[in-house]
């Protein structure tokens, strides 16, 4: 009896540390972090009638990230604007930005780093945005540290609580 009570707490504690993992490793991975205002497919249109306009790409840490379409005039800074700006545990000093160069054949992708906590020394020419752009604002350590922390304490807690009922159990 007490075997099966502790099997069953134990597999009750992996059954509950689960969705947590699962979210520290999707945030982990940069590819698809887990924001609740982000929707599956969101697209954009920032512009006035007539206006000539490009499509970039914003992913990541962002309120609303998406494809925008937004006049060819915006650079970085309106863009993360048009987005809400950035959310909490943004990394801002290191914002990517890939933009293809070259022509269709010959095209590459050029990383270009961009330190937006230091924006008094940031070229102007490099916040320029073009057709095409991608922008790819990642997480802080901090999050991650947290992610770390949320799993290790529910699985202390879990732990305690199996201890204490098995103890119980042997008196």
């Amino acid at each position: 009896m007490k075997r099966t009570i502790g099997l069953f707490l134990l597999s009750l504690s992996f059954v509950l540390t689960m969705p947590t993992l699962a979210q520290t490793q999707t945030v982990q991975s940069g590819l698809a972090p887990v924001l609740p205002s982000a929707s599956a497919a969101a697209y954009y249109y920032i512009a006035k009638p007539g206006e000539l306009t490009m499509q970039v790409n914003l992913w990541g840490f962002v309120k609303n990230p998406g494809r925008y379409e937004v006049p060819s005039s915006t650079d970085l800074i309106q863009l993360l604007s048009y987005a809400g700006g950035p959310v909490q545990y943004a990394k801002l000093d290191k914002v990517q930005l890939m933009r293809l160069e070259g022509s269709d054949s010959l095209a590459r992708r050029t990383l270009i780093l961009i330190d937006l906590e230091k924006l008094d020394r940031v070229e102007p020419t490099l916040l320029a945005l073009r057709p095409g752009d991608t922008v790819f604002i990642d997480h802080t350590s901090w999050l991650t540290l947290r992610d770390i922390f949320s799993v290790v304490t529910t699985a202390a807690v879990i732990t305690s609580a199996i201890a204490q009922i098995m103890f119980a159990a042997r008196r």
